[in-house]
């Protein structure tokens, strides 16, 4: 489906994006990946804590986890969807410190040098733990479920890496020829970040990181 994009110049690069996707109903996937990302925070996240959510989407997220009680503010470059601050993440100085922050479908939205800065700055203004994921550059050629007894429902996909990104708004994706895996992981080391979480569905890899700050008196 074709979305009319909002553009924004920072630093002389031009950010797209758009909240028009969020009036639609949204794929059986989508609503699968909302419930992956509600299990990568299962016991960790608890009510009380505050949180920052970068990316607001259509809200989902931020909803259902304060039906939790726990505190939610959101920020998003798009002020079409309402967040709590609206800013661009490339520029933004964060002013408080949170339990926990999520970036669901984010750092594709700037580009991967940038996205060096904001890991840091992120990683320093985050008590406990990040959550987040990426999307590896895939072309689906063919994709079915099936039931198992005992094991239950499993999913088979068959795809190859795309070559190129085709979504409008992203600058890179994993494996798109300029962003590797591993590329990406060392910066999150280089934060002092630890994997305590890999795990991929569908076209995303998600992540739970440790947060290892050292705090001067």
């Amino acid at each position: 489906m074709k979305y009319n994009y909002k553009k924004e110049i920072i630093r002389g690069v031009e950010y797209k994006y758009t909240a028009e996707w969020i009036y639609d109903l949204e794929s059986e996937e989508h609503w699968r990946l909302y419930w992956n990302q509600q299990k990568l925070m299962q016991n960790k996240v608890s009510s009380g804590d505050n949180v920052l959510e970068i990316g607001v989407g259509s809200g989902f997220t931020a909803n259902y986890l304060k039906s939790k009680g726990i505190n939610v503010k959101t920020l998003d470059i798009d002020r079409g969807k309402k967040p709590d601050i609206v800013a661009n993440l490339v520029e933004y100085q964060f002013p408080d410190h949170y339990d926990h922050v999520l970036a669901f479908e984010v750092f594709e939205h700037i580009p991967f040098v940038e996205f060096k800065g904001v890991i840091e700055k992120i990683s320093n203004v985050c008590k406990k733990y990040i959550f987040l994921s990426i999307p590896r550059n895939e072309k689906v050629w063919l994709q079915f479920d099936f039931q198992l007894p005992i094991i239950g429902k499993r999913e088979l996909r068959f795809v190859t890496l795309n070559g190129k990104v085709t979504e409008p708004a992203h600058f890179w994706e994993i494996g798109d020829g300029s962003v590797s895996i591993n590329d990406f992981e060392q910066e999150l080391f280089k934060c002092g970040l630890t994997i305590l979480a890999k795990m991929k569905r569908f076209s995303r890899i998600f992540y739970a990181l440790g947060v290892n700050r050292v705090d001067s008196d």
